[in-house]
């Protein structure tokens, strides 16, 4: 591997340097005021903190005789988890104002989608990041009511069928030019069909295509 030649090696990017002949001053770091958060084309207001936690086991496989793993292999689905927290505001608890028509967990029949809008690129449709989480059920619901502060916060775990991600109708990695500052080159980027396939949604997984154990970029 060559060493990257120029300053600064790391390839990040110093708005109004030599290096990048651009003027000015951009922000590049993401910030949760582009963040806009949606069920059922209704926006939910009043959130304090959005977590999306996921998470596969993976088993590492060692042998006898040799001092060290000999390779790591998923043994399980992938698994996505939500963390909600949210003031109660206008008058709406954290169910209601997902859309739900009720305000008890026992009380949940139907899934439901969240989708998250992403427009830090920018406003455009061929801009801003989707990410829908899929068939979302709530697992935990608590309740807080505190001397010290008289305002009352709900908080909610959620888990989710599978998670997607597409922007302009595309895998986001396939449409990097359409906004963002750094972009790395085509050649150096490794993409894989598949892998696109299970993080635009329309697969579930990537672990059941044919040719798994020959492929390698």
């Amino acid at each position: 591997m060559a060493i990257p030649e120029g300053y600064p090696a790391t390839g990040t990017l110093f708005d109004g340097s030599a290096a990048t002949g651009t003027a000015g001053s951009k922000t590049r770091t993401g910030l949760s005021t582009q963040i806009i958060v949606y069920v059922n084309d209704q926006p939910v207001g009043a959130i304090q903190s959005f977590q999306e936690t996921q998470t596969r086991q993976n088993k590492k496989i060692a042998e006898v005789g040799t001092d060290g793993w000999i390779e790591i292999v998923p043994q399980s689905p992938g698994t996505v988890t939500l963390t909600v927290q949210r003031i109660v505001f206008d008058g709406l608890s954290l169910p209601e104002s997902f859309s739900r028509g009720y305000r008890n967990l026992h009380a949940q029949r139907i899934p439901f989608d969240i989708v998250v809008f992403d427009k830090f690129s920018g406003d455009g449709d061929n801009a801003k990041v989707v990410t829908t989480y899929h068939n979302c059920w709530f697992n935990n619901l608590s309740k807080s009511y505190t001397v010290n502060d008289y305002s009352i916060t709900e908080s909610a775990n959620i888990d989710c069928e599978f998670v997607s991600s597409e922007r302009a109708g595309n895998p986001v990695a396939n449409s990097q030019g359409a906004g963002g500052g750094r972009q790395i080159p085509e050649e150096f980027r490794d993409t894989d069909p598949t892998e696109q396939a299970a993080d635009i949604g329309n697969r579930r997984g990537v672990l059941d295509v044919a040719g798994l154990i020959k492929a390698a970029y």
